[in-house]
């Protein structure tokens, strides 16, 4: 309205303060349709600033010197805002993508996914937009990856430059690993009504059988998905080596059901992740959580509950700390969880082999656990172990949060350290130990005293070389809680013991 007035003349951008200390930064790869407005980043400076800390300053310069020709492809972008999002990319969210599927439709996923994350409390979020044409591969790293040379980075591999980043997501990825021609859930078929006359104005349209449009019947085309073993092999392969501090979220893949004539979880997906659980490399899946179902809505095509989870889990590690689960919380969204599962399914899904389901709870939509498929812990430290049972508690999302907050920090400390101190100084040990000590007072590490919470001793290695053994105890969510009721003749007793 108030465009129209001043015939858009004045365009507001909102931009909110700027926040250079975050536990836990976002950043989503995803594909951008339509127009693009390289000049709009030009007036961003905190952006181009924290784009030129990354390394791709080179990439700055080009922008500056010719901004009509230049192209923002596998280059992160830091954006505070949806606003921001859309006026750098303003046919995003309405403009068709190249792949198009029956269920998720001919719009991406970004966008939405974008608006999802700053909804639900994201502040920082790292945007890398991937050209269509290069389909799936474009999310991943190529051949001549040198994390020397920023130039040769793409797909995943550029957010390998970014030390602040701690999760990823890759909502378009999980798009293109939508069948094209996957059905719907059928809807309830109605008898056909009684003949009769009608007024040329009133509509017969019942909303209930299926039609099928020119969109839908041109599929045939469209290329088929990667094996989801595959996706798994290129995103963990770089961050398993060089970035252990980053989650991955990432969405179960859909397949058909016959058994319910539905879609549902691909079991080939989950019987994968079963046979990599019993596998050597089985400690490389602490680096991703799994979620499922998906989101959808009145009128809406198919969309990835990436954006909610991810925004929600960074507002609540800058509001409480990253190692608080948002299980239970309220997540905001104009969708609901698609396909719905049974209480049962639920269970089995979190217990074997543990993936994060979302349920539509008085009318509002939650985790129900924040599930890991393995321990968050090194490999050594449970793959010989008698019994894997005493290393479930370490199954949780937000410890695998925690540890790389803790990488994240302390990388920061030894950067400032490194020109600034003498072996000798006392300095830096009592540093990280204050740190340590906030940490356990704000109930990230468990004990009676801190003492109990963390140990940290210096460990003789030379005259230039200061070597600091840290040792912690993180706090174990709540699993879950067992009442026993004991009935001895007519005395009830009662126990109650969180598992």
């Amino acid at each position: 309205m108030m465009q129209d007035l001043l015939a858009r003349r004045i365009q507001l951008t909102p931009r909110p303060q700027n926040d250079s200390a975050l536990p836990l930064e976002v950043a989503m790869l995803g594909h951008c349709p339509g127009r693009v407005r390289p000049e709009r980043l030009l007036a961003l400076k905190d952006a181009l600033a924290a784009i030129r800390q990354a390394g791709f300053g080179e990439v700055i310069d080009q922008i500056l010197t010719n901004p009509a020709c230049a192209s923002l492809y596998h280059l992160p972008l830091p954006l505070h805002s949806a606003s921001e999002f859309h006026d750098i990319f303003p046919d995003a969210a309405s403009a068709p993508a190249q792949y198009r599927s029956s269920l998720a439709g001919n719009l991406a996923w970004l966008a939405p996914c974008v608006e999802d994350f700053f909804a639900n409390g994201g502040h920082r979020l790292w945007v890398v937009v991937i050209p269509e044409e290069e389909s799936q591969q474009g999310f991943f790293a190529t051949e001549n990856t040198d994390l020397t040379d920023t130039s040769t980075l793409r797909g995943i591999a550029t957010l390998l430059a970014v030390p602040s980043v701690g999760s990823i997501c890759l909502p378009d990825l999980e798009r293109l690993q939508i069948p094209a021609r996957l059905p719907d859930i059928p809807r309830v078929r109605l008898d056909n009504p009684e003949p009769a006359f009608l007024p040329c104005s009133q509509s017969l349209d019942d909303d209930h059988r299926e039609r099928r449009n020119t969109s839908e019947m041109a599929l045939d085309d469209l290329p088929e998905p990667i094996e989801f073993q595959r996706v798994l092999r290129e995103v963990l392969h770089w961050l398993t080596r060089y970035r252990p501090d980053i989650q991955c979220l990432l969405t179960l893949p859909l397949a058909y059901a016959s058994e319910i004539d539905s879609p549902d979880a691909d079991p080939e997906a989950l019987e994968l992740l079963t046979n990599m659980q019993l596998s050597d490399a089985a400690h490389h899946l602490r680096q991703v959580q799994f979620f499922y179902p998906y989101l959808r809505g009145q009128g809406r095509a198919l969309l990835s509950p990436v954006g909610i989870v991810s925004g929600k889990q960074a507002a609540t590690a800058r509001s409480a700390g990253p190692w608080r689960s948002i299980a239970g919380q309220p997540m905001v969204s104009k969708n609901l969880p698609y396909p719905r599962i049974k209480r049962a399914g639920v269970v089995s899904l979190r217990e074997r082999p543990g993936i994060s389901i979302l349920e539509l709870r008085n009318n509002r939509i939650e985790l129900d656990d924040e599930r890991l498929c393995v321990p968050a812990l090194p490999a050594d430290d449970y793959r010989h172990a008698a019994s894997l049972d005493r290393f479930d508690g370490y199954r949780s999302a937000e410890l695998m949060r925690l540890m790389g907050y803790l990488r994240r920090q302390l990388r920061q400390f030894g950067e400032q350290l490194v020109f600034n101190s003498d072996v000798n100084d006392p300095r830096p040990k009592l540093l990280i130990e204050h740190f340590l000590r906030q940490l356990w007072q704000r109930g990230a590490l468990r004990g009676e005293r801190s003492e109990h919470a963390f140990s940290l001793r210096q460990i003789p290695a030379g005259e230039s070389t200061l070597l600091l053994e840290i040792e912690i105890a993180p706090a174990l969510p709540i699993d879950r809680i067992r009442l026993t009721f004991t009935n001895s003749g007519t005395d009830w007793q009662t126990e109650v013991r969180s598992v």
